[in-house]
């Protein structure tokens, strides 16, 4: 019953939900890139492939290491890469340009799920962190697909609402062959949502890999120079609606002790710059925008309008702060920051980075702040002491070195999957044999 009433809700709402779909991608990238996919329309693959789903922008890093460490092993690997939100695919084109499709995720209704696993030919199919669509993971395993969750994680509301709707989702649970939490807490949700303990595995983060990108470091060091002038600069990264009023306010703060300091706020989806121009008008700070390629003046203001350029400006920054933590929405990834040598500076709402947030304030490296006021002195204590921003900044990267360690070795695991599921899609029969064996 479930599964026919989940059909028709998928069925009947698919016209809005697409139409909201293309509306909002056309807002965040200025295009409306493939939507024919969203009905499952992709090009035909040869042969097996290995298919691995990131939903948004958040948990793309983990699937661009997860592709570069398999490629690094097996350049040969026919990946694919879906996402469901179009900034995700359009960062992940940018990020993997030829070597790598990129595509869409169906809506998940059966005949486009159908036509999607057709086309697409999976034989090992990863979904990053937490991402269950009922119908897209049963016909999957249905059809012998080796199936698995990575760097999962289950947030408090996520987990009440799969408890709720256990008949419809425990089923795609059950489907899974694996999955790798981030954590011991993580590992435990799954397993009260009935997840055979068997097939559940520890990973860590694998958001923590501990070593900077040269390339963003070098550019960072001519966006310093050229675009903020030397002077000092800190970062607002990822901020969700709410936050962007704060961090105007606790630049006003900075500005009244040291007046040349400027500030770049980065927005999670780049469409709010218009709500933070409208949000200065109490503030009158000055105000340039990335997308028209305007300097901020000293003391001003940089809004961070374009995609893929986050990771650059936290290698130019002296000081970071994480959005999506002073409003109830669990905090985003911190770690390109702290591997770009940025000290950061997060709000009380960090749930989805738990663990190394814990780390990292257990070890002295970063502080929480509640408010505007807390914001702006922590800001300028890591501007005016540049040996305590050093020191933080060291302190963080060696935590998270030091906690970073699951990428390789689940490489070697997933090709070992990928070797066997394989010469299960072309030998009848092996699938079921396969499920029994535990593979570490």
């Amino acid at each position: 019953m479930w599964e026919r009433l989940y059909e028709f809700c998928m069925t009947v709402s698919s016209p809005f939900a697409l139409g909201w779909l293309g509306r909002k991608g056309r807002l965040q990238t200025g295009h409306s890139p493939a939507w024919t996919e969203r009905w499952g329309r992709i090009p035909h693959k040869s042969g097996p492939t290995f298919w691995i789903h990131a939903s948004s922008l958040g948990e793309l890093q983990v699937a661009l290491n997860l592709v570069r460490g398999l490629h690094e092993r097996e350049p040969d690997l026919p990946v694919v890469l879906t996402t469901f939100t179009a900034t995700a695919r359009e960062q992940a084109v940018k990020a993997l340009g030829n070597s790598t499709p990129v595509h869409f995720l169906p809506w998940d209704r059966s005949v486009w799920v159908d036509r999607f696993l057709d086309r697409l030919e999976p034989a090992v199919g990863i979904i990053i962190e937490t991402e269950i669509w009922p119908t897209l993971i049963r016909r999957a395993s249905g059809r012998g697909v080796r199936m698995a969750i990575v760097n999962g994680r289950i947030s408090d509301r996520s987990l009440g609402r799969y408890e709720r709707f256990l008949p419809l989702f425990g089923p795609a649970l059950h489907s899974l062959d694996r999955i790798w939490a981030q954590d011991e807490i993580q590992a435990r949700r799954f397993i009260a949502l009935g997840v055979d303990p068997d097939r559940v595995r520890l990973s860590g983060n694998l958001k923590l890999r501990g070593r900077p990108s040269a390339e963003a470091a070098e550019k960072g060091q001519v966006l310093r120079l050229e675009t903020l002038g030397g002077h000092p600069v800190w970062i607002a990264g990822s901020i969700r609606e709410g936050e962007e009023g704060m961090m105007l306010a606790a630049h006003q703060l900075i500005r009244t002790h040291l007046p040349q300091a400027i500030a770049v706020l980065a927005p999670r989806h780049p469409e709010r710059a218009e709500a933070i121009r409208d949000e200065n008008e109490t503030w009158k700070l000055p105000l340039a925008r990335r997308s028209l390629q305007q300097r901020p003046e000293p003391g001003g203001i940089l809004v961070l309008d374009t995609l893929g350029e986050l990771t650059a400006f936290y290698a130019a920054g002296d000081a970071a702060f994480i959005g999506g933590s002073l409003v109830p929405l669990g905090g985003h990834n911190l770690i390109e920051a702290i591997e770009q040598g940025c000290p950061v500076i997060m709000g009380p709402f960090h749930e989805h980075v738990h663990e190394v947030v814990a780390r990292l304030v257990k070890a002295q490296a970063m502080v929480i702040v509640h408010d505007a006021e807390e914001l702006a002195q922590a800001i300028l204590t890591l501007l005016t002491q540049p040996v305590e921003r050093a020191d933080r900044a060291e302190r963080a990267l060696q935590t998270i070195t030091e906690t970073g360690n699951g990428m390789a070795s689940l490489v070697m695991v997933l090709l070992d999957w990928w070797r066997q599921a394989r010469s299960a899609a072309t030998e009848p029969g092996l699938r079921s044999s396969m499920q029994e064996k535990v593979i570490d």
